[in-house]
């Protein structure tokens, strides 16, 4: 059967990622709980190519555990959110209550199938209970397999955006570093979860799907995420991993809103002000193309936290537009100096400090209400 090929081809995928992974010198923590993701949801497409089998090799119980692995599988993405977007270190300490629904489902399920009379198998990826089981245990069971994934990919996304708030008030970039590929993993997750309840509770019924290809479908899916997320993330790892040798990752406590504790005054403030503008015209750090706030702050001999108060009570904006606010005006001279004409803008651009195409023309643009291109004719 060609999906099963692909279900296992997806489960291949995670055990070959998790090698890649393993071979790294300094594993992070994103690194293990990426890799426990892999290897959980392999483990979970194998019992699908199982299941799908005429005559699968693992015994019922077996198989129901196998079923019931996305309890598991995704409050652990969860963790290897939260701890690639705010380098949470792993406490396995404090994970025990995010293993409740699938020690839950499992020990009712265990009871049911060995301390009852009661039986079940597992066909086409679903389970088979016996019709004289009581209706609550089936709603109950049917609503941890539904209730909880979605939960975690809710919560996901949730501590993503929240993430993506902070980048201009931390970093003068956020290319690389703003794990969209990972938030429109998480929406289409949700929407996946979404479209699965509406498929098995009026697809089936009304024949608009096969029921015995529906979880084939979905294990094919599940691959097709494995295969993204463990291509992406690799990558993602590295360049989050560059960051945090000289900076810091942006911690999910951020005070945004007031800095009655960072112990500074008007007057101290007006002075950091100045003593930080002498700085950007003399050492000019914002050439460097990856600074951040713990960067800048650690040059100034001052916390981040009041180097971000000084900014935005000052300027009244953030980090990014502050300090990419000195990169336009380095661009601007240099499209106005007949010397530079040789040279490209792009050239220009990135000579000033910033580091991609698309970031400096909407940067530039915001600033100046021109293109590039337009300002350099008008000045010409």
């Amino acid at each position: 059967m060609l999906l099963r090929s692909f279900i296992l081809t997806g489960a291949i995928h995670g055990l070959f990622f998790i090698f890649l992974l393993n071979t790294k010198v300094k594993k992070s923590s994103s690194d293990q709980w990426l890799m426990l993701w892999m290897g959980v949801v392999a483990l979970q497409l194998l019992f699908y190519y199982d299941n799908l089998a005429f005559a699968p090799v693992f015994p019922s119980y077996l198989q129901l555990l196998g079923f019931s692995l996305p309890l598991l599988s995704s409050p652990i993405l969860y963790g290897y959110i939260r701890s690639l977007s705010f380098g949470y270190n792993t406490d396995w300490k404090n994970t025990g209550i995010h293993l409740l629904p699938y020690l839950i489902f499992n020990l009712t399920t265990f009871f049911l199938y060995y301390g009852t009379s009661h039986s079940f198998v597992l066909k086409d990826g679903y389970p088979h209970f016996d019709a004289a089981l009581p209706i609550g245990f089936v709603y109950f069971l049917t609503a941890l397999l539904a209730l909880v994934p979605g939960y975690y990919a809710v919560m996901g996304l949730i501590s993503l955006l929240k993430y993506q708030k902070s980048l201009p008030d931390n970093y003068s970039y956020t290319e690389k570093i703003n794990l969209n590929w990972l938030k429109w993993i998480v929406i289409s997750l949700v929407v996946l979860f979404i479209g699965l309840f509406l498929l098995i509770k009026y697809g089936v019924a009304f024949h608009l799907v096969d029921y015995s290809n529906l979880f084939a479908v979905v294990g094919v899916i599940l691959g097709i995420y494995v295969f993204f997320i463990g291509f992406c993330g690799l990558k993602q790892n590295t360049i989050l991993n560059n960051i945090t040798v000289e900076g810091e990752l942006i911690k999910e406590e951020v005070e945004s809103v007031s800095y009655r504790n960072s112990g500074l005054t008007n007057e101290r403030i007006t002075q950091l002000f100045v003593q930080l503008q002498q700085h950007m015209q003399e050492r000019k750090p914002f050439l460097q193309e990856n600074l951040s706030l713990s960067m800048l702050a650690a040059q100034l001999a001052i916390t981040p936290n009041q180097l971000s108060q000084v900014i935005n009570q000052k300027t009244e904006s953030n980090f990014f537009n502050f300090v990419n606010g000195y990169r336009v005006a380095v661009v601007k001279e240099k499209l106005k100096d007949p010397t530079l004409a040789h040279y490209s803008i792009l050239g220009i651009a990135y000579e000033s400090g910033f580091s991609s195409k698309s970031s400096f023309n909407k940067i530039f643009k915001a600033t100046t209400g021109q293109t590039p291109l337009q300002y350099q004719k008008s000045t010409n």
